[in-house]
């Protein structure tokens, strides 16, 4: 991490040397503090073998602080640099009757960009630009927590990413690290077409370093409806072949001294094995209506008041046995709405989600053997091999006390809740709420209520566990919590 830091920062800082005189600079940045409450959340996980270390996630206090800056250099007519970064203080409590010394701290710190832009023309309107390094990108600009599917979270397993605070939808933080090439052609108040080119090094879910790439296209029509769509041939070039396909290969080409059942047999015909894989492809549409310049509105509202806009999208085309054999429980769908304030405030949106996937949305599995799965019993902690498989109710037991357990100890609470086999629907439904309103052009106060796929980060962990932070608080419909945030930006 501390090379990609480094290397990062050289893009960005070492720039300057494309101009011979002084460039131009702008800094932009904030900084902020959050608050906020889990209300009800169904799931519990045990991160230790000692029962009373359960985390019970209900009335549960999360906390965070935060800066960031950025640096933007107008190096030449056709070039522009920038760097920036900033990091963030995580603070969440145990809830009621929660051990103290669970309520850990932690420090993460991020790039905002740290790239080279070259643009064809003025660069506020350019028809053609490309872009090298780590920079963010925002492919449906009216998504505030739900939907991006196109380049957020796997896709065998097909596992949705959200939440308060999610990078992908804040505009200012680095989520892509390759390059970009652009193409933009039309007004922006009428007729306009749009195509983006991404080439993308996998640096968040493991195995690292693999490289996708993926395309956005977009047409706008009369400055009011907007229709797109996008494809991720994700993982299309993998770092080390030897984990594309966790399983198939022997002990001896895997170098290690076990083999690990990454594979699905079909119990009447053993023959029939099915290999996994991390590769895969997504497909996008989105569609966005604006009616304030169709009746007439736009001098009478704010800018994102009386919008409707949804996305939906297919995470894998291929068929994988039973484990993901329908290709109707690979596919995300939600639609949001802006409700009008009439400049009360300067968003109000509401978004819903619709995904029937019955496997927990938990990105334990990949990357490490943990507590989670004992499917991955076999791998030793010290060599971690990535596993598309998901976590199902059939890894687990129910014990005298009517928890779920696996042979690791892990236990999932899932009797009455949406965990439970008779219960697999009940997390199918997302839903957000989000309100903002700024005051004296910096100062910005947010808030959200939601049942979302927000992963708190309660225990300080080096392994990829449920217990650090990646799996939903949220199994079943009655689920949520809220988020407020006061920060100042300039």
């Amino acid at each position: 991490m501390r090379i990609k830091l480094f290397v990062s920062a050289l893009v960005g800082l070492g720039l300057t040397s494309l101009h011979a005189g002084d460039p131009k600079f702008k800094v932009h940045g904030g900084a902020w503090t959050d608050y906020g409450r889990i209300g009800k959340a169904s799931d519990s996980l045990l991160p230790g073998g000692d029962p009373s270390t359960r985390l019970n996630l209900n009335g549960n206090t999360l906390m965070s602080v935060g800066a960031q800056v950025t640096l933007v250099a107008d190096l030449t007519e056709h070039f522009e640099g920038a760097f920036g970064f900033g990091a963030h203080r995580v603070n969440h409590a145990m809830g009621r009757g929660q051990k103290s010394f669970l309520t850990i701290a932690m420090f993460h710190h991020f790039l905002t960009e740290s790239r080279l832009t070259w643009y064809s023309g003025d660069k506020a309107e350019s028809p053609f630009s490309f872009t090298l390094g780590s920079f963010p990108y925002k492919y449906n600009r009216d998504a505030h927590n739900l939907g991006l599917y196109l380049f957020r979270g796997p896709v065998y397993p097909g596992i949705l990413m959200g939440g308060w605070g999610d990078f992908a939808t804040d505009t200012t933080k680095s989520t892509q690290l390759g390059a970009k090439a652009s193409m933009a052609i039309g007004e922006a108040e009428g007729t306009r077409f749009s195509l983006d080119l991404i080439l993308n090094s996998e640096r968040d879910l493991p195995p690292t370093f693999d490289w996708s790439l993926g395309g956005v296209a977009k047409a706008g029509f009369l400055g009011a409806i907007e229709v797109g769509a996008g494809v991720n041939f994700y993982r299309l070039v993998p770092y080390d072949k030897r984990l594309q396909t966790p399983g198939k290969l022997s002990d001896r080409e895997l170098g290690i001294a076990f083999r690990s059942d990454y594979i699905e047999v079909d119990p009447l015909d053993p023959t029939d094995t099915v290999f996994f894989t991390h590769q895969g492809v997504k497909v996008m549409g989105l569609v966005s209506v604006d009616f304030k310049p169709l009746l007439g509105l736009k001098e009478s509202m704010s800018k994102d008041d009386f919008k409707i806009y949804g996305e939906a999208a297919i995470l894998g085309l291929k068929d994988y046995g039973k484990t993901y054999g329908d290709i109707m429980q690979r596919m995300p769908m939600m639609v949001g709405f802006n409700v009008p304030t009439f400049g009360l405030l300067d968003k109000l949106s509401f978004e819903v989600e619709r995904y029937t996937t019955p496997y927990r949305n938990d990105l334990a599995n990949i990357g490490n053997n943990n507590m989670v799965a004992d499917w991955t019993s076999r791998t030793p902690l010290e060599v971690p091999i990535p596993s598309p498989k998901p976590v199902t109710n059939a890894d687990y037991k129910i014990d005298a006390e009517g928890r779920w357990i696996n042979a690791a100890g892990d236990t999932v609470r899932t009797d009455g809740t949406g965990l439970s086999r008779e219960n697999v629907t009940s997390d199918d439904i997302k839903w957000s709420l989000l309100l903002e309103k700024t005051f004296s052009k910096h100062i910005r106060l947010s808030g959200q209520v939601a049942n979302d796929h927000y992963r708190p980060r309660p225990v300080a962990t080096g392994l990829i566990a449920s217990s650090g932070g990646v799996a939903e608080a949220f199994s079943e419909s009655s689920n949520w919590y809220f988020m407020l945030r006061m920060g100042y930006f300039f």
